[in-house]
């Protein structure tokens, strides 16, 4: 564990696995660092791996308010922490949009960049669409059971994919209702659709056939906006392509992220 201070205070934790070029690594909503542990043995022999706890997750600060440019301000804090200049990124969910948002927002930063199951809306947007679409059938469900029923929409291997989750450090215990309720306002400004021209780095973006939550259309017209970018879909995949399909994610991720290799 490690602990840097943001310029407003917050106490943002991060980790550092492996050598090589850095490859930061941003996690998704409501999850943490141990997200990526399933691809450190695969990519810590060519890749220093910095995995960043945003704020409201993991072991870093839980403020009551968080915007988009509050994450931008988590990333580049370690960053210049660690005297990185530049870096591959690798997003998932809420990650992906920060991690598309500082590409458009501070080009020169990013080498290469892969994006994960991301969405072009709010992230509370795409949820509340995704609830009123199944919402007859969650209504008559007790709400205990309603996160395994909508699991069921979201990925397409719901077993391998709630294996992984238990493998996960579980941080969200003790979460207050108005920690949560900043998380799930922190997206509420995020429009990637407007700068995604500005992005230069070559982009990789990976979605799910089988994902109700952030359809793969999403990804497909972010493609179409970022000059250099290239969309995969994968058909045996949900909201988790990047475990529903490890082994052709692990293939695809390290053949993007050689500069030699042209996609």
């Amino acid at each position: 564990m490690n602990i840097i201070v943001t310029e407003n205070d917050i106490a943002i934790n991060y980790e550092v696995v492996g050598k090589g070029y850095p490859l930061i690594m941003l996690h998704g909503q409501y999850m943490n660092t141990t997200m990526f542990n399933e691809f450190e043995t695969a990519l810590k022999e060519d890749y220093q791996l910095i995995k960043i706890d945003l704020r409201g997750h993991g072991y870093s600060d839980k403020p009551f308010k968080i915007t988009v440019y509050d994450y931008l301000e988590d990333v580049l804090a370690v960053m210049d922490e660690l005297m990185i200049k530049q870096a591959h990124f690798m997003g998932y969910g809420l990650g992906g949009m920060i991690a598309c948002t500082l590409a458009a927002s501070y080009p020169e930063i990013i080498q290469r960049l892969v994006l994960i199951s991301v969405g072009t809306e709010p992230f509370n947007v795409s949820e509340d669409r995704f609830l009123a679409q199944y919402s007859n059938i969650l209504r008559t469900v007790k709400p205990e059971k309603r996160n395994k029923i909508m699991e069921q929409y979201m990925y397409h291997d719901a077993k391998k994919v709630a294996k992984w989750k238990k493998s996960l450090l579980d941080t969200e215990k003790g979460t207050t209702k108005l920690e949560r309720k900043a998380i799930n306002r922190s997206t509420e400004e995020i429009d990637l659709m407007i700068n995604a021209h500005q992005i230069t780095a070559p982009t990789l973006i990976i979605s799910g056939e089988h994902d109700e939550l952030i359809k793969p259309d999403n990804g497909k017209r972010l493609s179409q906006e970022i000059p250099n970018s290239y969309h995969f879909l994968y058909e045996n995949s949900g909201h988790a392509p990047m475990i529903e399909e490890k082994e052709r994610f692990l293939e695809d991720v390290q053949k993007f992220l050689s500069t030699e290799t042209k996609v």
